[in-house]
């Protein structure tokens, strides 16, 4: 009796282990039969749980002129188009003074917050970094153009509704930097939870080109060393009516020669840097190096001639100013044309010398003299035919 409970035990043992043989296998089956579109639905519910519904992605940015403009889309899932960023940005520049930038979409905020701040040019540099007030990688409008006052963004634009913003920087000629600088700014969704990813922000890169080397009222020369500050050398001209030459290097320019209260390049030779001198007492007789008065502070120098300075001809020198090896500046023009380049920081070859070629008048002096002397001239021969004349009769 024993033995036949313990066959029935076992013989109940293989019956249950043979049924849930025979469900793995149905469910198998069935599963295989469905296709592939069980399996892709497991699997998208595995990703729904990670990601979450209403993911953001910005796209953009997309420029109209000097205008950059980026939208905050929200959407079930990233399909990775939104990564694509567009290879180019906006100019500010002597031609164009104005630039905008335009964060369209729920939220879509401009980043940074405060409007005198920019993001700082540097490679790979990202939005997110530059996000907040207490950062290192903002840097002000007022130090990055050199200006003396400062200078901020304007909201042209504000949605009532929370759905974006636009912001405007307009600058005067005369607040464009000596050098080619670059910055950055982008648009972020603006919220606690938003993630900080590149599919969730917007960057422009700026490029602000240098000031043009000009020549103002009363001779003063104002050096700028952008890669087209300087297509052609200045030219001045000094005369006893107009008799000083202010040079304003900088403080990141050096005049040249380096014996500039002596001497003088050539005017045919276009290299400041090693160019063939010639004194100034070879040209001004009475040349004295005190009719030079610098300005080490500011990085400027003054000329003046006397009156009795003047040379008998006219004659011609140059001199000029040259970027300062150390104006490398860490916020020095990044390319944006493409993402690649942008670290191609300004080494030098994006500067440019400023050349000075002035015209020394003859003095007046001279001028009168050789103007007296044929006047002299007919006078003399009138009177000796008068005598001659005269003496005939």
């Amino acid at each position: 009796m024993a033995r036949t409970g313990s066959m029935q035990q076992r013989r109940g043992g293989f019956q249950t282990k043979a049924r849930m043989l025979m469900a793995v296998c149905v469910s198998g089956v069935l599963l295989l039969s469905s296709g592939p579109s069980a399996a892709n639905k497991l699997t998208e519910g595995q990703q729904n749980q990670n990601s979450g519904p209403g993911d953001a992605t910005q796209e953009g940015p997309t420029f109209e002129g000097e205008v950059a403009k980026c939208v905050l889309k929200t959407s079930t899932a990233e399909d990775g188009s939104s990564q694509a960023k567009n290879t180019t940005g906006l100019t500010l520049s002597k031609e164009n003074l104005v630039v905008s930038l335009q964060c369209s979409g729920e939220k879509n905020a401009i980043v940074p917050k405060d409007q005198k701040k920019v993001c700082s040019a540097a490679p790979n540099a990202k939005v997110a970094d530059c996000k907040g007030t207490d950062t290192d990688k903002q840097i002000t409008l007022k130090s990055l153009l050199g200006t003396s006052g400062d200078i901020q963004w304007k909201k042209t634009i504000v949605s009532t509704d929370n759905k974006g913003e636009v912001m405007t920087l307009k600058i005067k000629e005369s607040e464009l930097p000596l050098f080619d600088k670059a910055f950055f700014v982008g648009c972020e969704e603006d919220k606690a939870q938003a993630r900080t990813s590149q599919a969730t922000e917007c960057k422009v890169n700026v490029s602000v080109k240098a000031r043009p080397s000009t020549v103002g009222e009363n001779n003063v020369v104002t050096c700028a060393y952008g890669k087209d500050s300087n297509p052609r050398p200045l030219e001045v001209e000094m005369s006893a009516d107009n008799d000083t030459l202010t040079i304003d290097c900088g403080t990141d320019g050096s005049l040249k020669p380096t014996k500039y209260t002596e001497e003088f390049c050539v005017t045919d030779n276009s290299q400041l840097e090693s160019c063939t001198t010639k004194k100034f007492s070879e040209i001004l007789r009475t040349f004295l190096p005190s009719w030079w008065v610098s300005d080490s502070q500011n990085g400027s120098a003054k000329l003046t001639i006397p009156e009795s300075g003047f040379p008998e001809e006219q004659q011609q020198f140059r001199l000029g100013c040259i970027p300062k090896k150390t104006t490398e500046s860490p916020q020095a023009s990044l390319s944006v044309n493409t993402e690649k380049e942008e670290g191609a920081q300004n080494t030098g070859a994006s500067t440019s010398n400023c050349s000075v070629i002035v015209t020394v008048k003859a003095s007046n002096f001279s001028s009168l003299a050789s103007s007296i002397a044929p006047t002299a001239a007919v006078a003399g021969g009138a009177a000796a035919l008068t005598g001659f004349l005269v003496g005939s009769f």
